[in-house]
């Protein structure tokens, strides 16, 4: 059973200057002290003067500091979740009768299902670029490895579930290819900022025929904080930022594959090696998680303006942990 993906987009530092008044100088006095802008990081670019992001020009005309426009990521992601499996079915099964030949027996195993976790690592680099001051795009690619362990008895047709085959363990480890993109909208006000996040991914792993899609939403609402520099230490001025969300995840899945390429049970696997001599036996497993849902946390540190790690936690029905880096220009 496969991992639902995720991706973790750039968390933007586009902010709106908030407008600052002094009442108590006066505006035509020479000698009055002017209120000095908000400080920013160093950019090790410069001022950006490519034409990404689109309207950019005009959106710091009006007093929003935006990132810089492309960026190179690299993302790591270990989830546990609980996953809801409709049906286990294996086919093309034949019982070996001396004389006679091959009997089709694909309807010989009820398999049926409790309780199943998965745990799941997934390893991506990131290309982006912001193609507007408020919309970033991205493609990603990357590596995903990890197991799913299902509670299980094996039932025969017409003999019942047998006592060796009940409440067994039924595992199945995978790793693949995972490839895909997606776009996150933001905006920012004053330190504030909100974020939408939608990425399409599609992963090929080894144990499975096709690929195995998933499509993930995730909203967010954060602060940014100013982090003092220490001239002392020559530290620059620097930003952090904390956020929450939730995250949805559709991943509806259909795996098929050979019975071969499948760690069973050792009572399973010798009974369905009677009937898979000529390892011409397929299954197929249907499963979707079991809750869609889960809440985020998570918090972002820019080492530069150009430099920054991020990391975020999911609780509540899937457990997630994220950790990244990003470099942008």
């Amino acid at each position: 059973m496969a991992p639902a993906l995720t991706v973790q987009a750039a968390i933007p530092n586009m902010q709106k200057e908030a407008p600052s008044y002094d009442y108590h100088s006066d505006p035509l006095d020479p000698s009055a002290a002017p209120i000095p802008p908000k400080e920013k990081s160093p950019d090790l670019f410069g001022e950006t003067t490519g034409p990404l992001p689109f309207f950019g020009k005009e959106a710091r005309e009006r007093g929003y500091d935006l990132p810089d426009p492309y960026g190179i990521g690299y993302t790591h992601m270990d989830i546990h979740q609980n996953i809801k499996v409709k049906s286990i079915n294996f086919s093309n099964l034949k019982f070996p009768v001396p004389g006679i030949g091959s009997i089709p027996v694909d309807n010989m195993f009820n398999i049926l299902v409790g309780h199943t976790r998965e745990k799941s690592k997934t390893d991506t680099a990131r290309l982006d670029t912001w193609l507007f001051p408020f919309m970033n795009v991205y493609g990603i690619v990357g590596h995903t490895r990890g197991r799913s362990v299902s509670n299980i008895s094996a039932c025969i047709t017409g003999m019942g579930c047998l006592p060796g085959l009940k409440d067994i363990d039924f595992t199945l480890k995978f790793k693949g290819t995972t490839w895909g993109g997606g776009t996150t909208l933001a905006y920012g006000y004053h330190d504030w900022f909100g974020t939408m996040d939608f990425n399409y991914t599609e992963t090929h792993f080894d144990v499975l025929d096709g690929n195995i899609s998933a499509f993930t939403f995730t909203p967010r609402v954060g602060y940014r904080f100013t982090v003092p520099g220490v001239e002392r230490f020559s530290i620059p001025v620097t930003h952090a930022s904390l956020w929450v969300g939730t995250m949805y995840q559709d991943v509806d899945q259909d795996f098929k594959g050979n019975i071969s390429d499948l760690h069973m049970p050792a009572g399973l696997s010798t009974l369905v090696n009677m009937v898979n001599r000529d390892d011409q036996g397929r299954f197929r497993v249907k499963q979707h998680l079991k809750s869609p849902w889960n809440i985020l946390v998570g918090g972002q540190y820019e080492l530069t303006r150009n430099f920054n790690i991020t990391s975020e936690v999911g609780f509540s029905n899937r457990n997630s942990f994220m950790v990244g880096g990003e470099f942008r220009f």
